[in-house]
């Protein structure tokens, strides 16, 4: 009778011939691992990478992942002209040859700014600014450093006192105030304002829907924007 095995199995017993299919599907079994562990390997990398490169990950203020956002042109103001982002030195001012201001807005959104500097008497609030309420008036050459990190600055000018009002604008930034600036500014003309990189909005009362429309269009979108940081 001819027989059906193939060629490379005749004259195998069956106990040879089962120990044959052992090792070919341990064979295909390792196989199996060895790619696995690479491509589990390879996603590895690409993660690590991807941290290390900016711009690697993409996320928003609160998510999982952290990138430098791009600038919002759009939104509900008009973007203000950019003036650039040079570092200065601490004490010099933006100033023109004729002594005058030269930042197209009050308080400023862009422009020459002191370079980063710990607290001290010259500067108790550092450059860029701790980010939290405060009860005096920072310098604009503090405040755009902390607009170019992404953050949003909130500003009142009450000559006879609205302890209501700031109490309502300090309540509108998140717990543990990362990234906002909550300050007074006797410089502009209106009660409130609200700036962030480029862009400012005024406003002569309190009016929570339109601060937190600005800060949903604006926060974390500037040059170098570090959500959730706390400088």
């Amino acid at each position: 009778m001819a027989s059906t095995r193939p060629e490379r199995r005749r004259g195998m017993t069956k106990g040879q011939i089962r120990a044959e299919r052992r090792q070919r599907s341990e064979r295909r079994r390792s196989r199996r691992r060895t790619v696995l562990f690479s491509v589990g390997g390879l996603l590895g990398l690409a993660f690590i990478v991807s941290l290390l490169i900016p711009g690697g990950l993409s996320g928003r203020h609160g998510g999982s992942s952290q990138v430098v956002n791009t600038l919002n042109t759009g939104g509900p103001v008009p973007i203000q002209p950019d003036q650039g982002r040079n570092h200065i030195p601490v004490g010099a001012g933006f100033h023109g040859p004729d002594g005058l201001t030269l930042y197209n807005s009050l308080p400023a959104t862009s422009g020459s700014h002191w370079a980063v500097v710990g607290p001290s008497t010259e500067v108790p609030s550092g450059v860029p600014a701790r980010w939290g309420p405060y009860d005096i008036e920072l310098p604009d050459e503090v405040l755009v450093h902390n607009l170019e990190h992404g953050g949003i600055g909130i500003h009142y000018n009450c000559a006879g006192g609205c302890p209501e009002t700031i109490q309502q604008l300090i309540d509108i930034a998140p717990r543990g105030f990362s990234q906002f600036i909550i300050s007074p500014y006797t410089l502009m003309g209106s009660k409130i304002a609200i700036t962030a990189w480029r862009h400012i909005l005024y406003l002569d009362e309190f009016d929570e829907a339109q601060l937190r429309e600005f800060i949903d269009e604006y926060l974390d979108r500037a040059p170098e924007s570090v959500p959730g940081n706390l400088f």
